[in-house]
């Protein structure tokens, strides 16, 4: 995620660790200790580096105490077995592992565990472990990650035009972007609907939160300058219809997998002529588990470029979002509708990763964030979230945006069509 703005960045020391010995590890995202000879110490140092770094000891419920006294015995006992010649199995410690982290709050969080004596059926397998898939999992509405792929975008067209709906324009394509050591493809579709009633819709579908560097790219010649030029398109189409014309807005972010936050301020600050304070965050700043940063503010910037006041017009502003909505993707329905009347969310509780991840910063993050070898994963690598986000007062983490109206993909086999049906319905009717 891109360099997050943090506002004010005073120091408060909130608690002290709850542990009576000293467990201070010196800055956890270093990796000078990723060469075990045992079990024990792997996971003694896996065990106080998330005691001291972890962002969500406030909320999450997990008893990080109990888990040592109850794990460490049999860590001990992998080396006892492994002194006696026995290999450990890839199951054993992978079950170890899942026993500790499985129930984990963080949604950003992954681990990825090296056996370092591994029996040789298992050599090189890794355990890996994600806590906020686990959850996801067991939600009664879970469907597998399916991206939404251009053949459902034109059956989806190709059968609403026959409604009463007019396609007056349809852009799609995949670009690619680089910036700050972040190199991906982003996919977009544009379309701007007519309803029957002759009023437009402009609809923008994405695959990550991905506007800000495609955007910078307008003009420049670059790789991903149609995708820039596609994304102009989508907001001229809100920003120069006349208000009769002009029906209301759809940002599609099912199965968003994330992305940069100053897109907030093209998808909401296009709609705002004043900073508006949206989210706060903070950080760990010392190795007791309760000892954060004060609460700093989060604001979206209005759109230099961009703008008309939705609030004012009494436009509505559609969101959707499913389950596979992840970060990003999850943040910005839970922003807009901090900061736009008019914004309205139809869908799916989504993923629950809600709090910035963010290495690249200037604050001094001695005592959060990921740590471990995140390359080659000698040893480990535990991926978790910089900050905690605090939106509307709450804390969101594991939880996710709950929209306004609920309509489930996995009723319709997990149909495009009834989420976005309800959003034009929504629209139509507003």
């Amino acid at each position: 995620m891109k360099k997050i703005l943090l506002l004010s960045a005073a120091v408060l020391l909130v608690f002290s660790s709850c542990r009576k010995e000293s467990d201070y590890v010196p800055y956890i995202g270093e990796s000078h200790k990723l060469a075990y000879s045992t079990y024990e110490d792997q996971f003694t140092f896996i065990w106080k580096s998330i005691s001291t770094g972890y962002a969500f000891w406030d909320v999450d419920t997990t008893d990080w105490d109990a888990v040592y006294n109850r794990f460490l015995p049999r860590f001990r006992a992998l080396d006892q077995r492994y002194a006696k010649g026995d290999s450990v199995r890839f199951d054993d410690l992978y079950n170890l592992y899942y026993g500790i982290f499985g129930n984990m709050k963080d949604h950003h969080m992954s681990v990825v565990i090296q056996n370092i004596h591994p029996h040789p059926a298992d050599s090189g397998k890794l355990v890996v472990i994600y806590p906020g898939r686990v959850e996801v999992g067991q939600r009664d509405y879970f469907i597998e990650f399916h991206s939404i792929e251009r053949p459902a975008i034109l059956a989806f067209l190709n059968g609403i035009e026959s409604e009463g709906y007019t396609v007056l324009a349809h852009e799609s394509g995949t670009f690619s972007f680089s910036e700050e050591a972040i190199s991906s493809n982003v996919t977009y579709h544009y379309i701007l609907f007519q309803l029957p009633d002759g009023r437009r819709v402009p609809y923008l579908w994405q695959s990550m939160a991905a506007f800000t560097p495609i955007i910078r790219s307008l003009g420049d010649g670059s790789s991903s300058s149609d995708g820039a030029q596609l994304l102009d398109h989508w907001l001229h189409a809100i920003t120069d219809t006349p208000r009769d014309q002009l029906a209301g807005i759809i940002l599609d972010n099912r199965c968003n997998t994330g992305g940069f936050q100053d897109d907030l301020d093209y998808l909401i600050g296009s709609f705002v002529n004043q900073p508006v304070e949206v989210m706060q965050t903070r950080y760990k700043e010392g190795p007791g588990r309760l000892e954060y940063s004060q609460w700093a503010p989060y604001y979206i910037n209005p759109n230099k470029k961009y703008y008309r006041d939705i609030t004012a017009e009494r436009i509505p502003y559609v969101i959707l979002c499913d389950i596979n909505s992840i970060s990003m993707g999850e943040i910005e329905p839970f922003c807009a509708k901090a900061a736009l009347p008019t914004v309205y969310t139809i869908g799916e509780r989504t993923y629950g990763a809600n709090s910035p991840l963010q290495p690249y910063t200037d604050i001094n993050l001695n005592y959060g964030g990921p740590f471990g070898d995140g390359n080659s994963y000698r040893g480990h690598y535990i991926y978790t979230s910089t900050f905690e986000a605090r939106i509307n007062g709450q804390i969101t983490e594991g939880i996710g945006h709950i929209p306004d109206q609920q309509v489930l993909r996995k009723d319709h086999n997990g149909s495009f069509r009834p989420q976005l049906d309800a959003a034009l319905n929504y629209i139509s009717k507003f």
